[in-house]
């Protein structure tokens, strides 16, 4: 056989390889299509699909994405799986032996078996069994805070029977008298906040808190001694201040601080007057001062004590409503000006700035003297957070806190001495010192006092379309508004040369204006009618001078001009037809005159 021959043989035999190989991998595809597992994959190898029109592979397409029910539904067999016999037959035990003793307790009860003294006894015995049992049973290292295993649920049942049996002696058999059921509360709640911490589950704070708080009122009983009152709930609120200290728990504090102040002013006033028992008591106002005090300060000592690395202190958990609550007040101190916040950073405002307050008008109650007493010690206390804001280096948010402490304390002083007249002046002066000299770096100053000058001119405002005061307190009022326009003068020129405060000083600019305006008319008005068209023509004018000298002259042209239009229309509509014909003449001089100049 000749060469030829024989390489067209073998190339024959290439093609018909070639052929057989391509019908291999058509069935191929065509049964991992049609058994769709996949061992067909295994099968084709490491060969991407073909396709067998142009004879090209093509990529693997990509899975789509199971929605928020598909993966539901997914987990759920891997959480079912993930719990062994044991954890299931260990719930039911639990659920099943609970039943029993009710029942059991029911039937006993029904029949006259078991006597008070003897329920209270086996309520203690089952409860110390449970509890026990919980201390005895080591939970998993898997297990995260917010999860509640067995060792919990007994803990729990175990405080639950307890106080159950501590309120039935009491209430029901009167086997032991109110106030020593009180006080088992009281040892229960300290117990709860063992395992709180020991366990470091919030749920037990949270009932020692709670309940420790409500004994007053699930447990009722005639006062004797208001002080012994007092001293229970200080030393509940200690509870959670220690609690809070430790774990940073937010909802424990929370509660602590809402339900202490609460209480006490429910212990200290009855129907609306202040108890009598409580007037000028030494001790009920040492209390609240070590509470105010405890309060202020638990937040920062808080701080200072996670930076001590140690594991009695440690970090809460962020969850998902505080980061919502992060990203809010982000936000806002975004647009004051302000920087990040904190996962405690409302606690540490709240808390720092109101305790004092709620301290002192507690004792300004208790304690009858004049208010301008408590004026000096609010700006005494000013005086301290001030001190107390330059000791501190940088620009952190504790001083932040301590320079807003001091500004709204002795602004609250201020209106606590002066006489309402004056002290609407002395609070614009007051609100004009910290624009000029706090730093734009402390929002929460900078922030109060431009509520406090906004304020001031809606006082303006109000009082000038209020009943016309007569006498010296009317110009009394009028002397102490105009001083406020100054002061609002003074801060809008100073928040206008800024870029960043641009738009909150044009807006005080226009709200300074218009209450210029109706002051104008409410003084000048009961004078002489035309007094006003002409205060008007000269604030006009001056303001259009004004725009001349640099500066916003865009607005101050505006304001002018809209002022000229105010007078032109009071002229023509007001003044021509109301007025003698020698005061018309003098009237459109005037104007006329400051219109040319």
């Amino acid at each position: 056989m000749d060469s030829s021959k024989e390489q067209e043989i073998e190339a024959r035999l290439s093609k018909l390889e070639d052929m057989i190989a391509a019908l291999q991998r058509s069935v191929d595809g065509i049964a991992g299509e049609a058994r769709g597992t996949a061992s067909a994959g295994a099968q084709r190898g490491s060969r991407l699909p073909f396709n067998y029109a142009t004879r090209t592979a093509e990529p693997p397409i990509a899975p789509q994405p199971r929605s928020g029910r598909s993966d539901f539904g997914a987990t759920m067999p891997d959480w079912f799986s993930s719990r062994t016999p044991e954890w299931w037959l260990s719930r039911l035990g639990a659920g099943f032996v609970v039943l029993a003793i009710l029942f059991l307790y029911g039937y006993a009860v029904d029949n006259g078996w078991i006597t008070p003294p003897v329920r209270v006894l086996a309520g203690v015995i089952v409860g110390g069994a449970l509890f026990y049992a919980g201390y005895r049973i080591v939970r998993p290292t898997t297990d995260e805070e917010s999860d509640l295993g067995m060792k919990e649920l007994l803990y729990g049942g175990g405080l639950a029977i307890w106080y159950v049996t501590a309120y039935a002696a009491s209430v029901w058999y009167q086997l032991i008298s109110i106030p020593t059921a009180r006080l088992l509360f009281f040892v229960l709640a300290i117990i709860s906040t063992w395992i709180a911490l020991q366990e470091r589950r919030e749920i037990f704070a949270f009932l020692a808190v709670v309940t420790g708080f409500a004994t007053p009122f699930i447990l009722p009983a005639p006062v004797s001694s208001l002080i012994e009152v007092t001293l229970y709930l200080s030393a509940v609120a200690g509870v959670g201040l220690i609690i809070y200290l430790m774990r940073g728990w937010p909802s424990t504090l929370w509660i602590t601080f809402v339900a202490y102040w609460v209480s006490i002013w429910v212990a200290i006033f009855q129907r609306g007057t202040v108890n009598p028992a409580a007037v000028g008591s030494i001790g009920i106002s040492f209390l609240l001062v070590v509470a105010g005090a405890a309060f202020t300060r638990t937040p920062s000592l808080r701080r200072r004590l996670l930076t001590l690395g140690s594991d009695r202190y440690t970090a809460a958990p962020v969850t998902g409503a505080a980061k919502q609550l992060m990203e809010s007040l982000d936000s806002l101190s975004k647009q004051l000006g302000g920087g990040k916040s904190a996962p405690d950073s409302l606690i540490l405002w709240v808390l720092s700035l109101l305790s004092p307050l709620l301290a002192i008008e507690l004792l300004a109650d208790i304690w009858i003297v004049p208010a301008e007493v408590w004026g000096v010690v609010l700006i005494a206390l000013a005086a301290a957070a001030f001190w107390l804001a330059r000791s501190i280096k940088g620009y952190g948010e504790l001083q932040q806190v301590a320079f807003t402490g001091a500004a709204l304390w002795s602004l609250l002083g201020i209106l606590k001495i002066a006489p309402a007249p004056e002290a609407l002046a002395l609070c614009a002066l007051h609100a004009t010192g910290v624009i000029v000299y706090a730093r734009k770096k402390f929002i929460g100053p900078r922030t109060l006092a431009k509520a406090t000058i906004a304020i001031a001119l809606l006082a303006v405002v109000g009082d000038q379309l209020s009943p016309t005061k007569t006498g010296l307190l009317r110009w009394r009022w009028v002397m102490s508004e105009l001083v406020a326009l100054a002061a609002s003068g003074v801060i809008t020129t100073r928040l206008i040369t800024d870029s960043e405060e641009e738009i909150q000083g044009v807006v005080l600019a226009v709200a300074t204006y218009f209450t210029a305006l109706v002051l104008i008319a409410s003084v000048l008005k009961p004078i002489w009618a035309p007094l006003v068209t002409t205060a008007y023509a000269i604030f006009g004018a001056t303001l259009l001078i004004l725009s001349r000298k640099g500066g916003r002259v865009r607005l101050l042209r505006q304001l002018g001009g809209a002022t000229m239009g105010i007078v032109v229309v009071r002229l023509l509509l007001v003044d021509l037809a109301t007025v003698e014909t020698i005061w018309r003449v003098l009237l459109f001089l005037v104007c006329g005159v400051l219109f040319l100049y």
